[in-house]
């Protein structure tokens, strides 16, 4: 098998690959195909931010929060 700049295997005893590492740095193009195979896990980050609320949602929950809030302080007047 030909050499890869960037891409190592490792062998069992009998000679059979069992890892092979790929740098992604040297081969960027190989990022998205490994994730969407599973093979890359997401990062805590990634993690976190799949439950996040979108920006627009945030907004709607400040502007709402601020009218209740608003609305509370001018009725205690």
């Amino acid at each position: 098998m030909a050499r890869i700049a960037g891409v190592t295997t490792q062998k069992d005893v009998r000679g059979n690959i069992t890892h092979v590492t790929i740098n992604v740095k040297k081969h960027t193009e190989a990022l998205p195909v490994l994730k969407e195979l599973g093979l890359i896990e997401k990062t805590q980050f990634e993690k976190d931010c799949e439950g996040a609320i979108s920006i627009d949602e945030a907004f709607d929950d400040v502007q709402e929060h601020i009218k209740k809030t608003w609305h509370e302080w001018n009725n205690k007047k």
